[in-house]
């Protein structure tokens, strides 16, 4: 069992990672650790788990192996930095931090102290997409030659830090780091080239992107990610002999199951999903791994190429 400090205890994590924290065969929450001081009322009552307002009180007083962030990406640099310092085990939600600048000394202070640090795009590990994988590896849609995602939600209250800056916001590091993560994967490989149109319409930060990825080799991505539009939550695989469309890629609840359309010339067919919490398959697979040296070093070169893929769209 490692145990765990769980940092921002917000609707998300109220609904979703400490529920899985907790149900996990894998993890132990030992505290919970929030600046607004009202949640901590929520927190006992619905799990019954100790309360901290500061990761300091929580070290001083708590013994325990690693630390899940879930709070606003703007503060996650002083977080990680302290944890590390304090020899804590990192799983902390996308983005990582605001710039490929604040990554690169978030690795650097983890590889110092020795400390895993997995950035956590859950999504990855549900099992939808090992099926979607399985069906290519067979040869069921050809070569694959272009990857299509879409991300994106209604408006948000306006307090929403997704809309201010100072706190990591911005459709970029929110629901385009999503699309970024899963095309790049998908390749597994950097793309060559970035071309991006991002705009802020009147907000502080970004509220719409579109990225076009070059991966080489005849290899495209297209993604489409932001705010205050119609909800968007899919990818399209398109290969040489057929097409895949999964109605439901990225946020998914554990009692969902998606749909996978598959298109070959005259034929359509589709197929319902498994059924998957991947918050805890997530668990599971830093619990099995944080100790292995190799890769450790390979979720640092990991973080590292998904803030700069971040970067390059920005600077577009």
């Amino acid at each position: 069992m490692l145990k765990f400090a769980v940092i921002g205890c917000g609707n998300i994590a109220q609904r979703a990672s400490i529920p899985a924290l907790i149900e996990s065969e894998v993890t132990e929450i030992v505290v919970c650790i929030d600046i607004n001081p009202e949640i901590a009322e929520d927190i006992n009552i619905k799990f019954g788990l100790p309360f901290e307002t500061t990761l300091e009180g929580a070290l001083e007083k708590y013994d325990f192996d690693a630390v899940y962030i879930s709070t606003p990406i703007g503060t996650h640099l002083p977080l990680i930095k302290l944890a590390a310092k304090n020899k804590k085990q990192i799983l902390c939600e996308k983005s990582l931090a605001c710039n490929l600048k604040e990554v690169e000394e978030i690795v650097t202070v983890c590889k110092e102290n020795e400390c895993a640090l997995f950035e956590g795009f859950m999504y990855q590990f549900h099992e939808q997409h090992k099926y979607i994988r399985d069906l290519i590896d067979k040869n069921e849609i050809g070569r694959p030659l272009h990857f299509q995602a879409w991300f994106g939600f209604p408006p948000l209250v306006n307090s929403n830090f997704r809309y201010i800056k100072k706190l990591g916001g911005g459709a970029i590091l929110d629901a385009g780091s999503y699309v970024i993560h899963a095309a790049r994967h998908f390749f597994g490989v950097e793309p060559i080239s970035i071309t991006s149109v991002v705009e802020n319409e009147g907000h502080e930060v970004d509220i719409h992107g579109t990225a076009m990825l070059n991966f080489g080799e005849s290899r495209t991505a297209h993604l489409v990610f932001g705010f205050d539009n119609m909800y968007q939550n899919k990818y399209v695989i398109w290969g040489t002999k057929g097409v895949l469309t999964l109605d439901r890629a990225f946020a998914i609840p554990a009692d969902f199951s998606a749909t996978l359309t598959i298109e070959k010339q005259g034929v359509k067919e589709n197929v319902s999903m498994p059924k998957c919490n991947h918050f805890i398959e997530e668990l599971k697979y830093f619990v099995e791994n944080y100790k292995n040296s190799e890769t450790r070093n390979s979720w640092y070169d990991e973080v590292i190429n998904q803030s700069t893929a971040i970067q390059k769209i920005l600077e577009s």
